[in-house]
């Protein structure tokens, strides 16, 4: 038995070493032709035509800088589509593609980096980020970047010795008196998955960053960046100034509530729904846990002195505005506009109003599509329903 084994070892090896090796001929005419079309494809948003063409052209003239850029280009058009989509994992992949093809891709490079920082992989983030600044030190976000990377750096210096406590969507980071206060972070968080994902009708598929920070070292970071004493902040990850502050159980929920509620309004819309609408969504979820004294709001409507609609997101955005007042009463004007919305339509219909703000829609349009008013006459009704004392 063993001589027969041999012998038919003996025989493969014999055939596979008189077997011509089948390499692919190079074809130059036959690449410019499947790169043209790739180019055509490319034009017309069909990115997995333009892919195939490309990698096509690139088999036949493996050498050609050209098909070895547009396929470079292709795959990260499909890197970007995956990433607007939140899918940060294939994302990721196409877009190592396409730096594999261009070293050089400058937007490739950017989106890379923001995966790495989302993920928590400062250094390469950092890394990513200083090269497009050195190749394109006009790139159109170059000062954006600039402070994003100082900002990483301040972050690194606080996070450094953090401790993960990573479970199903959630990476939650803490230095080693956070320890205790983790468990309840994680089974808020778990909850506001569960329950949120229910009223957005959307669960995020990616991992989320949580932060769990000192209340120094959460100003520290943020100082320029948000309004001094948040009681929490999302910017791409959720961060949360908890160790050793006096918040109560059900702060702390609120907070968590509140603040994972920006992600999902953030996602679903992508980043284009108005300030007042993220906010107000954001502290309607949170008022689960979150008690409001109203008596502000209550002053302004018998005064008078209500924030016109036009001019919330204003408010939200100056974060020199040093008129807590003011700035409460944004909040609360917010808070009953995400109210009546939930109440005069439903949980679905502010789904699809975030699905179209995030396509681009204006808006007035978005409002005359979906709820058959416009912006005037939508901020008139939910007058009348505040000034009758039916939003507080």
């Amino acid at each position: 038995m063993k001589i027969k084994i041999l012998n038919f070892i003996l025989l493969v090896a014999m055939l596979s070493t008189a077997m011509p090796c089948f390499a692919v001929k190079e074809d130059p005419l036959g690449a410019s032709m499947y790169n043209e079309m790739g180019v055509k494809a490319l034009n017309d948003e069909a990115l997995d035509a333009a892919l195939s063409y490309f990698q096509q052209a690139h088999k036949l003239n493996p050498s050609n800088n050209t098909v070895k850029k547009n396929l470079s280009v292709a795959y990260y058009r499909k890197g970007e589509v995956e990433y607007l989509k939140r899918n940060f994992a294939y994302a990721e992949n196409y877009l190592a593609s396409a730096v594999r093809y261009d070293p050089n891709n400058v937007p490739a490079l950017f989106l890379m980096g923001d995966i790495k920082y989302l993920s928590q992989k400062m250094d390469e983030a950092k890394a990513l980020w200083e090269k497009v600044i050195k190749l394109e030190p006009d790139f159109k976000y170059a000062d954006e970047l600039k402070k994003r990377i100082a900002k990483l750096e301040k972050e690194s210096a606080v996070e450094k010795n953090y401790r993960s406590a990573g479970m199903d969507q959630f990476d939650i980071r803490y230095s080693k008196e956070g320890a205790r206060l983790s468990y309840s972070v994680r089974y808020y968080l778990q909850e506001a998955y569960r329950l949120l994902g229910q009223d957005f009708d959307y669960r995020p598929q990616y991992k989320i960053t949580v932060l769990i920070y000192e209340k120094k070292d959460f100003e520290y970071i943020g100082d320029g960046l948000w309004i001094k004493g948040a009681g929490g902040i999302y910017d791409g990850k959720i961060r949360l100034p908890f160790i050793g502050a006096d918040f109560t159980t059900d702060e702390i929920r609120g907070i968590i509530y509140h603040e994972y509620t920006h992600l999902l309004v953030n996602d679903i819309s992508d980043r284009k729904a108005p300030k007042w609408l993220d906010e107000g969504l954001a502290e309607y979820e949170g008022a689960r846990y979150l008690k409001k004294d109203m008596s502000v709001l209550k002053s302004a409507v018998k005064s008078n002195l209500l924030i016109p609609l036009k001019d919330l997101d204003a408010v939200f955005t100056d974060i020199n505005n040093e008129d807590a007042t003011q700035r409460y009463l944004a909040y609360l004007e917010s808070y009953t506009l995400a109210n009546y919305l939930m109440k005069r339509y439903n949980k679905y219909k502010v789904r699809e109003i975030l699905e179209e703000l995030g396509k681009g829609q204006p808006l007035e349009t978005v409002m005359r599509d979906k709820l058959n008013v416009t912006v005037d006459e939508f901020e008139k009704r939910w007058l009348a329903e505040l000034e009758a004392g039916k939003l507080y």
